[in-house]
Protein backbone atom coordinates (compact mmCIF):
# COMPACT_ATOMS: atom_id res chain seq x y z
CA UNK A 1 0.00 0.00 0.00
CA UNK A 2 1.48 3.36 -1.00
CA UNK A 3 1.78 6.39 1.28
CA UNK A 4 1.60 10.07 0.37
CA UNK A 5 3.90 12.00 2.64
CA UNK A 6 1.98 15.22 3.09
CA UNK A 7 -1.38 16.82 2.45
CA UNK A 8 -0.03 19.06 -0.34
CA UNK A 9 1.16 16.21 -2.58
CA UNK A 10 -1.15 15.02 -5.31
CA UNK A 11 -2.52 11.51 -5.07
CA UNK A 12 -2.02 9.77 -8.40
CA UNK A 13 -5.08 7.69 -9.17
CA UNK A 14 -5.85 5.43 -12.10
CA UNK A 15 -9.55 4.82 -12.71
CA UNK A 16 -9.67 1.61 -14.74
CA UNK A 17 -12.56 0.21 -16.80
CA UNK A 18 -13.03 -2.01 -19.85
CA UNK A 19 -14.11 0.87 -22.13
CA UNK A 20 -15.95 4.16 -21.84
CA UNK A 21 -18.98 2.98 -23.75
CA UNK A 22 -22.44 4.07 -22.62
CA UNK A 23 -23.39 2.36 -19.35
CA UNK A 24 -24.04 2.92 -15.68
CA UNK A 25 -20.57 2.02 -14.40
CA UNK A 26 -18.97 4.10 -17.13
CA UNK A 27 -21.13 7.13 -16.28
CA UNK A 28 -20.24 6.76 -12.60
CA UNK A 29 -16.53 6.71 -13.46
CA UNK A 30 -16.82 9.84 -15.60
CA UNK A 31 -18.74 11.72 -12.91
CA UNK A 32 -16.20 10.62 -10.29
CA UNK A 33 -13.20 11.63 -12.42
CA UNK A 34 -14.73 15.05 -13.09
CA UNK A 35 -15.72 15.55 -9.46
CA UNK A 36 -12.37 14.86 -7.81
CA UNK A 37 -10.36 17.91 -6.77
CA UNK A 38 -7.64 18.31 -9.42
CA UNK A 39 -5.38 20.02 -6.90
CA UNK A 40 -5.47 16.94 -4.68
CA UNK A 41 -5.65 14.24 -7.38
CA UNK A 42 -3.78 13.52 -10.60
CA UNK A 43 -6.43 11.46 -12.39
CA UNK A 44 -5.86 9.10 -15.31
CA UNK A 45 -8.64 7.01 -16.81
CA UNK A 46 -7.31 3.73 -18.17
CA UNK A 47 -9.41 1.58 -20.49
CA UNK A 48 -8.65 -1.86 -21.85
CA UNK A 49 -10.13 -0.96 -25.25
CA UNK A 50 -10.09 2.41 -26.98
CA UNK A 51 -13.86 2.44 -27.70
CA UNK A 52 -14.47 5.48 -25.51
CA UNK A 53 -17.37 7.72 -26.59
CA UNK A 54 -17.89 8.94 -23.01
CA UNK A 55 -14.32 10.26 -22.94
CA UNK A 56 -15.72 13.40 -24.55
CA UNK A 57 -17.52 14.12 -21.26
CA UNK A 58 -14.30 14.13 -19.22
CA UNK A 59 -12.71 17.38 -18.11
CA UNK A 60 -9.46 18.46 -19.75
CA UNK A 61 -7.53 17.79 -16.52
CA UNK A 62 -8.26 14.05 -16.83
CA UNK A 63 -5.90 11.96 -18.97
CA UNK A 64 -7.27 8.99 -20.94
CA UNK A 65 -5.03 6.04 -21.86
CA UNK A 66 -5.98 2.75 -23.53
CA UNK A 67 -4.24 -0.60 -23.68
CA UNK A 68 -5.40 -1.84 -27.08
CA UNK A 69 -7.36 -0.88 -30.18
CA UNK A 70 -8.41 -4.49 -30.80
CA UNK A 71 -11.95 -4.19 -29.42
CA UNK A 72 -14.93 -4.66 -31.70
CA UNK A 73 -17.96 -2.60 -30.71
CA UNK A 74 -21.53 -3.75 -31.32
CA UNK A 75 -24.74 -2.53 -29.73
CA UNK A 76 -22.87 0.13 -27.74
CA UNK A 77 -20.45 -2.31 -26.06
CA UNK A 78 -17.21 -4.16 -26.79
CA UNK A 79 -18.31 -7.69 -27.69
CA UNK A 80 -15.23 -9.23 -29.37
CA UNK A 81 -11.58 -8.65 -30.25
CA UNK A 82 -9.77 -8.64 -33.57
CA UNK A 83 -6.82 -10.59 -32.16
CA UNK A 84 -7.10 -13.06 -29.24
CA UNK A 85 -3.45 -12.36 -28.33
CA UNK A 86 -4.70 -9.20 -26.60
CA UNK A 87 -5.74 -11.39 -23.68
CA UNK A 88 -2.03 -12.04 -23.10
CA UNK A 89 -0.58 -8.72 -24.22
CA UNK A 90 -2.97 -6.45 -22.29
CA UNK A 91 -2.29 -7.84 -18.78
CA UNK A 92 1.47 -7.77 -19.37
CA UNK A 93 1.33 -4.22 -20.71
CA UNK A 94 -0.80 -2.92 -17.84
CA UNK A 95 1.31 -4.60 -15.18
CA UNK A 96 4.50 -3.25 -16.74
CA UNK A 97 3.21 0.34 -16.86
CA UNK A 98 1.89 0.09 -13.29
CA UNK A 99 5.25 -1.25 -12.04
CA UNK A 100 7.15 1.56 -13.78
CA UNK A 101 4.82 4.49 -12.99
CA UNK A 102 3.70 3.32 -9.53
CA UNK A 103 0.38 5.16 -9.10
CA UNK A 104 -0.83 5.63 -5.54
CA UNK A 105 -4.22 4.06 -6.32
CA UNK A 106 -5.56 1.76 -9.03
CA UNK A 107 -9.36 1.76 -8.86
CA UNK A 108 -11.23 -0.62 -11.18
CA UNK A 109 -14.95 -1.07 -11.72
CA UNK A 110 -15.91 -4.19 -13.71
CA UNK A 111 -14.92 -7.85 -13.72
CA UNK A 112 -12.06 -7.94 -16.26
CA UNK A 113 -10.48 -4.71 -15.11
CA UNK A 114 -10.85 -5.88 -11.48
CA UNK A 115 -8.78 -8.96 -12.24
CA UNK A 116 -6.10 -6.95 -14.07
CA UNK A 117 -5.93 -4.40 -11.25
CA UNK A 118 -5.43 -7.14 -8.66
CA UNK A 119 -2.65 -8.71 -10.71
CA UNK A 120 -1.00 -5.31 -11.21
CA UNK A 121 -0.99 -4.86 -7.46
CA UNK A 122 1.41 -7.78 -7.16
CA UNK A 123 4.11 -5.93 -9.12
CA UNK A 124 3.26 -2.31 -8.24
CA UNK A 125 3.21 -0.75 -4.75
CA UNK A 126 -0.25 0.66 -5.36
CA UNK A 127 -3.41 0.59 -3.30
CA UNK A 128 -5.85 -1.63 -5.21
CA UNK A 129 -9.57 -0.79 -5.10
CA UNK A 130 -11.95 -3.03 -7.05
CA UNK A 131 -15.69 -2.78 -7.61
CA UNK A 132 -18.89 -4.78 -7.46
CA UNK A 133 -21.48 -3.30 -9.79
CA UNK A 134 -24.19 -5.98 -10.03
CA UNK A 135 -25.31 -9.23 -8.44
CA UNK A 136 -26.35 -11.71 -11.16
CA UNK A 137 -29.11 -14.16 -10.33
CA UNK A 138 -27.31 -16.85 -12.36
CA UNK A 139 -23.58 -16.10 -11.95
CA UNK A 140 -20.99 -17.37 -14.41
CA UNK A 141 -19.15 -20.15 -12.57
CA UNK A 142 -15.76 -19.50 -14.15
CA UNK A 143 -15.93 -15.81 -13.30
CA UNK A 144 -16.96 -16.66 -9.76
CA UNK A 145 -13.95 -18.98 -9.35
CA UNK A 146 -11.51 -16.38 -10.72
CA UNK A 147 -13.06 -13.65 -8.57
CA UNK A 148 -12.84 -15.80 -5.44
CA UNK A 149 -9.20 -16.73 -6.18
CA UNK A 150 -8.08 -13.10 -6.56
CA UNK A 151 -10.39 -11.14 -4.29
CA UNK A 152 -7.88 -11.12 -1.43
CA UNK A 153 -5.52 -9.02 -3.57
CA UNK A 154 -7.83 -6.01 -3.24
CA UNK A 155 -7.04 -3.52 -0.48
CA UNK A 156 -10.62 -2.29 -0.65
CA UNK A 157 -13.74 -3.45 -2.46
CA UNK A 158 -16.38 -0.82 -3.19
CA UNK A 159 -19.89 -1.95 -4.03
CA UNK A 160 -22.69 0.33 -5.15
CA UNK A 161 -25.20 -1.73 -3.15
CA UNK A 162 -25.51 -3.71 0.07
CA UNK A 163 -26.25 -6.80 -2.03
CA UNK A 164 -22.92 -6.36 -3.82
CA UNK A 165 -21.00 -6.01 -0.56
CA UNK A 166 -22.58 -9.24 0.70
CA UNK A 167 -21.52 -10.98 -2.51
CA UNK A 168 -17.92 -9.83 -2.03
CA UNK A 169 -17.84 -11.16 1.53
CA UNK A 170 -19.42 -14.44 0.41
CA UNK A 171 -16.61 -14.81 -2.13
CA UNK A 172 -13.94 -14.48 0.52
CA UNK A 173 -13.32 -10.76 1.03
CA UNK A 174 -12.59 -9.55 4.55
CA UNK A 175 -15.70 -7.62 5.65
CA UNK A 176 -13.43 -4.89 7.04
CA UNK A 177 -12.13 -4.31 3.49
CA UNK A 178 -15.56 -3.89 1.89
CA UNK A 179 -17.64 -0.72 1.78
CA UNK A 180 -20.74 0.60 0.02
CA UNK A 181 -20.75 3.86 -1.93
CA UNK A 182 -23.98 4.33 -3.82
CA UNK A 183 -24.11 5.90 -7.25
CA UNK A 184 -24.78 9.60 -7.68
CA UNK A 185 -26.29 11.60 -10.50
CA UNK A 186 -26.56 15.27 -11.50
CA UNK A 187 -29.98 15.61 -9.91
CA UNK A 188 -30.65 19.14 -11.17
CA UNK A 189 -30.25 18.03 -14.79
CA UNK A 190 -33.29 15.77 -14.40
CA UNK A 191 -35.41 18.34 -12.59
CA UNK A 192 -35.01 21.24 -15.02
CA UNK A 193 -35.10 19.54 -18.42
CA UNK A 194 -37.18 21.04 -21.21
CA UNK A 195 -39.85 18.73 -22.62
CA UNK A 196 -41.31 20.70 -25.52
CA UNK A 197 -38.85 19.59 -28.23
CA UNK A 198 -39.36 15.92 -27.33
CA UNK A 199 -43.15 16.26 -27.33
CA UNK A 200 -42.94 17.78 -30.80
CA UNK A 201 -40.50 15.15 -32.08
CA UNK A 202 -42.68 12.26 -30.88
CA UNK A 203 -45.97 13.99 -31.73
CA UNK A 204 -47.21 13.58 -28.19
CA UNK A 205 -50.56 15.09 -27.43
CA UNK A 206 -52.65 13.99 -24.44
CA UNK A 207 -51.26 10.48 -24.14
CA UNK A 208 -50.00 9.16 -20.85
CA UNK A 209 -46.37 8.22 -21.47
CA UNK A 210 -44.71 5.18 -19.92
CA UNK A 211 -40.97 4.77 -20.46
CA UNK A 212 -37.89 2.78 -19.65
CA UNK A 213 -34.18 3.45 -20.14
CA UNK A 214 -31.53 0.75 -20.49
CA UNK A 215 -29.72 -1.63 -22.77
CA UNK A 216 -31.81 -4.16 -24.65
CA UNK A 217 -30.72 -7.25 -22.76
CA UNK A 218 -32.95 -10.18 -21.79
CA UNK A 219 -32.20 -9.58 -18.10
CA UNK A 220 -33.65 -6.06 -18.28
CA UNK A 221 -37.17 -7.50 -18.47
CA UNK A 222 -38.09 -5.83 -21.75
CA UNK A 223 -39.82 -8.95 -23.08
CA UNK A 224 -42.04 -9.05 -19.98
CA UNK A 225 -42.73 -5.34 -20.39
CA UNK A 226 -43.90 -5.87 -23.98
CA UNK A 227 -46.13 -8.77 -22.87
CA UNK A 228 -47.61 -6.64 -20.10
CA UNK A 229 -48.11 -3.77 -22.54
CA UNK A 230 -50.06 -5.99 -24.89
CA UNK A 231 -52.41 -6.81 -22.00
CA UNK A 232 -53.01 -3.10 -21.43
CA UNK A 233 -54.30 -2.50 -24.94
CA UNK A 234 -57.82 -3.32 -23.75
CA UNK A 235 -57.88 -0.17 -21.60
CA UNK A 236 -59.51 2.95 -22.96
CA UNK A 237 -56.62 5.10 -21.70
CA UNK A 238 -54.55 6.69 -24.47
CA UNK A 239 -50.99 5.54 -23.72
CA UNK A 240 -47.55 5.44 -25.36
CA UNK A 241 -44.51 3.35 -24.37
CA UNK A 242 -40.96 4.63 -24.94
CA UNK A 243 -37.86 2.44 -24.99
CA UNK A 244 -34.62 4.43 -24.69
CA UNK A 245 -31.41 2.52 -25.35
CA UNK A 246 -29.89 -0.10 -27.61
CA UNK A 247 -28.45 -3.56 -27.22
CA UNK A 248 -28.16 -7.05 -28.68
CA UNK A 249 -31.80 -7.98 -28.00
CA UNK A 250 -33.38 -4.89 -29.52
CA UNK A 251 -34.49 -6.59 -32.75
CA UNK A 252 -36.02 -9.47 -30.78
CA UNK A 253 -37.87 -7.07 -28.46
CA UNK A 254 -39.26 -5.16 -31.45
CA UNK A 255 -40.32 -8.45 -33.08
CA UNK A 256 -42.05 -9.50 -29.85
CA UNK A 257 -44.05 -6.26 -29.93
CA UNK A 258 -45.13 -6.87 -33.52
CA UNK A 259 -46.11 -10.47 -32.77
CA UNK A 260 -48.30 -9.36 -29.86
CA UNK A 261 -49.91 -6.62 -31.94
CA UNK A 262 -48.94 -3.68 -29.75
CA UNK A 263 -46.08 -2.15 -31.77
CA UNK A 264 -48.17 0.83 -32.93
CA UNK A 265 -48.18 2.32 -29.41
CA UNK A 266 -44.43 1.80 -28.79
CA UNK A 267 -41.46 3.97 -29.77
CA UNK A 268 -37.97 2.41 -29.90
CA UNK A 269 -35.71 5.45 -29.68
CA UNK A 270 -32.27 3.80 -29.52
CA UNK A 271 -29.29 5.48 -27.88
CA UNK A 272 -29.95 9.08 -26.91
CA UNK A 273 -27.92 11.82 -25.26
CA UNK A 274 -31.01 13.73 -24.07
CA UNK A 275 -32.28 11.32 -21.41
CA UNK A 276 -33.28 14.10 -18.96
CA UNK A 277 -35.56 15.62 -21.61
CA UNK A 278 -37.01 12.21 -22.47
CA UNK A 279 -37.75 11.51 -18.81
CA UNK A 280 -39.47 14.88 -18.57
CA UNK A 281 -42.21 13.76 -21.00
CA UNK A 282 -42.83 10.49 -19.16
CA UNK A 283 -45.60 10.05 -16.61
CA UNK A 284 -44.50 6.64 -15.37
CA UNK A 285 -41.24 4.65 -15.41
CA UNK A 286 -41.01 0.85 -15.76
CA UNK A 287 -37.93 -1.13 -14.76
CA UNK A 288 -38.66 -4.88 -14.54
CA UNK A 289 -35.06 -6.17 -14.41
CA UNK A 290 -34.14 -9.72 -13.44
CA UNK A 291 -31.10 -8.49 -11.48
CA UNK A 292 -29.26 -5.21 -10.91
CA UNK A 293 -26.50 -3.53 -8.96
CA UNK A 294 -27.67 -0.02 -8.11
CA UNK A 295 -29.33 1.06 -11.37
CA UNK A 296 -28.54 4.60 -12.40
CA UNK A 297 -31.61 4.61 -14.64
CA UNK A 298 -33.83 4.27 -11.58
CA UNK A 299 -31.99 7.08 -9.77
CA UNK A 300 -32.48 9.28 -12.84
CA UNK A 301 -36.20 8.47 -12.97
CA UNK A 302 -36.48 9.29 -9.26
CA UNK A 303 -34.69 12.60 -9.82
CA UNK A 304 -37.16 13.39 -12.60
CA UNK A 305 -40.03 12.86 -10.15
CA UNK A 306 -41.45 9.75 -11.82
CA UNK A 307 -43.40 7.00 -10.08
CA UNK A 308 -41.67 3.69 -10.81
CA UNK A 309 -42.89 0.14 -11.35
CA UNK A 310 -39.95 -2.19 -10.77
CA UNK A 311 -38.83 -5.58 -9.55
CA UNK A 312 -37.41 -5.59 -5.98
CA UNK A 313 -34.05 -7.06 -7.00
CA UNK A 314 -30.80 -6.31 -5.17
CA UNK A 315 -29.92 -2.62 -5.54
CA UNK A 316 -33.33 -1.62 -6.92
CA UNK A 317 -34.87 -2.69 -3.62
CA UNK A 318 -32.38 -0.39 -1.88
CA UNK A 319 -33.56 2.57 -3.95
CA UNK A 320 -37.33 2.19 -3.79
CA UNK A 321 -40.01 1.54 -1.19
CA UNK A 322 -43.23 -0.18 -2.21
CA UNK A 323 -46.16 2.26 -2.25
CA UNK A 324 -43.78 5.02 -1.13
CA UNK A 325 -41.76 5.77 -4.26
CA UNK A 326 -43.14 3.13 -6.61
CA UNK A 327 -44.76 -0.28 -6.95
CA UNK A 328 -42.91 -3.61 -6.84
CA UNK A 329 -43.79 -6.62 -8.99
CA UNK A 330 -42.26 -10.08 -9.12
CA UNK A 331 -39.45 -10.92 -11.54
CA UNK A 332 -40.61 -12.31 -14.90
CA UNK A 333 -44.27 -11.75 -14.02
CA UNK A 334 -45.90 -9.83 -16.90
CA UNK A 335 -49.42 -10.18 -15.47
CA UNK A 336 -48.32 -8.47 -12.25
CA UNK A 337 -46.49 -5.85 -14.26
CA UNK A 338 -49.62 -5.15 -16.32
CA UNK A 339 -51.68 -4.83 -13.13
CA UNK A 340 -49.22 -2.34 -11.55
CA UNK A 341 -49.01 -0.24 -14.72
CA UNK A 342 -52.80 -0.16 -15.01
CA UNK A 343 -53.09 0.74 -11.32
CA UNK A 344 -50.93 3.83 -11.83
CA UNK A 345 -52.28 4.73 -15.26
CA UNK A 346 -55.74 4.98 -13.71
CA UNK A 347 -54.65 6.88 -10.59
CA UNK A 348 -53.03 10.27 -11.38
CA UNK A 349 -53.05 11.32 -7.71
CA UNK A 350 -51.11 8.20 -6.72
CA UNK A 351 -48.66 8.75 -9.59
CA UNK A 352 -48.05 12.29 -8.39
CA UNK A 353 -47.55 11.29 -4.75
CA UNK A 354 -45.13 8.48 -5.55
CA UNK A 355 -43.16 10.64 -7.99
CA UNK A 356 -42.81 13.54 -5.57
CA UNK A 357 -41.50 11.25 -2.84
CA UNK A 358 -39.08 9.64 -5.29
CA UNK A 359 -37.72 13.08 -6.26
CA UNK A 360 -37.17 14.01 -2.62
CA UNK A 361 -35.32 10.74 -2.01
CA UNK A 362 -33.04 11.27 -5.01
CA UNK A 363 -32.29 14.85 -4.01
CA UNK A 364 -31.33 13.85 -0.47
CA UNK A 365 -29.46 10.60 -1.12
CA UNK A 366 -28.06 10.29 -4.63
CA UNK A 367 -26.12 13.39 -5.62
CA UNK A 368 -22.76 13.28 -7.40
CA UNK A 369 -21.29 15.47 -4.66
CA UNK A 370 -22.14 12.92 -1.96
CA UNK A 371 -20.69 10.08 -4.04
CA UNK A 372 -17.44 11.95 -4.78
CA UNK A 373 -17.02 12.96 -1.14
CA UNK A 374 -17.35 9.34 -0.02
CA UNK A 375 -14.75 8.15 -2.54
CA UNK A 376 -12.49 11.04 -1.54
CA UNK A 377 -12.71 9.95 2.11
CA UNK A 378 -11.69 6.41 1.20
CA UNK A 379 -8.82 7.50 -1.06
CA UNK A 380 -7.38 9.79 1.59
CA UNK A 381 -7.70 7.20 4.33
CA UNK A 382 -6.03 4.47 2.27
CA UNK A 383 -3.13 6.70 1.23
CA UNK A 384 -2.57 8.19 4.66
CA UNK A 385 -3.50 11.76 3.76
CA UNK A 386 -6.30 11.96 6.32
CA UNK A 387 -5.36 12.18 10.02
CA UNK A 388 -6.28 8.97 11.81
CA UNK A 389 -8.67 10.82 14.12
CA UNK A 390 -10.66 12.05 11.13
CA UNK A 391 -10.49 8.91 9.03
CA UNK A 392 -13.87 7.36 8.17
CA UNK A 393 -14.44 3.72 8.99
CA UNK A 394 -14.25 1.24 6.11
CA UNK A 395 -17.17 -1.07 6.80
CA UNK A 396 -19.44 -3.43 4.99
Amino acid sequence: MSETSCESEQITIWLFITALCVGGAERTLVDLANGLDDERYDVTVWTIFDANPLAADLQSTVTVRSLTSAGQVANSAVDSVTNPLVYVVVPVRFCYVAAVERPDIIHSFLFFDNILARIAGIVAPSTIITGVRSVPNDPNRLRAVVDRATIGLSDLIVSNSEAGSELAVARGADADHVTVIRNGRDISAYQHAEAEAIRTELDLDDEIVVGTVGRHLERKGHFELITAWSQLQETAIDVRLLFVGDGPDRAAVERHARELGCADSIEFLGMRDDVPALLSVMDLFAFPSHFEGLPGAVIEAMAAGLPIVATPVDGTAELLDNYHTGLFVSVEAPAELAWALRRLLEAPALRSALGETAKQEATQRFTIERMVDEFDDQYRTLTGTTPASDAPLVTA
